[in-house]
């Protein structure tokens, strides 16, 4: 069976040695929480992902202004946007969150495979307000420097860290390091397989916590939603059907509104 999650980590480490995350892109705004965005908000909230490919899908959306679809996300009622930087797997881009970045006023969240403090100093450069870092990454020693590394680093540069989990071992690893934001992904990134029972499987088994739980990958309604709100997480982080979505304004306020 191949592994999914060493493939792409290669491809990161990559681009970190081609110099890829080396380019200035600046964009100067004022930090944008997360965790408090989706502590103060009275709605479900969801992250919403622009996302125009992913290595399990294909190509997703075709090349409509990124600030378009945030902007289509945001009146929907989004509480973050995630912006996609990988090129190779993805088709995101550092220029892609520059641009969401200084054109919307929302918490904006770097999601890459992030293996390199390198790539931290670019998407704080850019205007992430927060990032995502994946456990396992860490675990597998396929990253450059430890997870406290990169969740001390990231804070360092004014970021908050989403720290993800894809089971409860994993899960109870991370909570030493006391991230801003925990994540359950319902996607195993080695196998690509998505089973929403993850999330409910991991908060069965955790005891409680301080900080949002943000249940990730596989979410296609509001019926999805409500039943991954009922197992415990706070909130959602939603890609593919919304970027699938003819409407994307009216797809985000039905979750939303969930």
């Amino acid at each position: 069976m191949p592994d999914h999650l060493s493939r792409l980590a290669e491809n990161a480490s990559g681009r970190v040695k081609r110099g890829y995350y080396d380019r200035p892109i600046h964009v100067n705004r004022p930090h944008q929480s997360l965790v408090e965005t989706i502590q103060k908000t009275s709605r479900t909230p969801i992250i919403t992902e622009i996302k125009y490919a992913s290595p399990s899908s294909g190509r997703i959306r075709g090349s409509e202004s990124p600030v378009t679809i945030a902007k289509a996300m945001l009146e929907g009622g989004a509480s973050g946007l995630s912006v996609l930087t990988d090129p190779d797997d993805f088709k995101g881009g550092l220029e892609i969150l520059a641009e969401v970045a200084s054109q919307t006023g929302a918490p904006v969240l770097m999601k890459d495979i992030l293996v390199s403090p390198k790539q931290l100093e670019a998407g704080s450069s850019a205007g992430a307000d927060a990032v995502v870092l994946i456990s396992e990454i860490f675990s597998a020693g396929f990253a450059e420097v430890k997870l406290g590394r990169m969740i001390a680093e990231a804070r360092r540069l004014g970021m908050e860290a989403l720290v993800e989990a894809n089971d409860s071992r994993e899960f109870e690893l991370i909570r030493k390091y006391e991230p801003d934001l925990y994540g359950i992904n319902n996607r195993n990134l080695s196998t690509f397989q998505i089973e929403l029972a993850t999330t409910e499987r991991v908060l069965s088994r955790i005891g409680p916590t301080d900080r949002p739980i943000v249940s990730e990958s596989g979410i296609e309604s509001p019926a999805d939603i409500r039943r991954l709100r009922k197992a415990g997480a706070d909130a959602f982080l939603v890609g593919s059907s919304i970027m699938r979505a003819s409407n994307i304004k009216v797809k985000v306020r039905e979750l939303v509104n969930s």
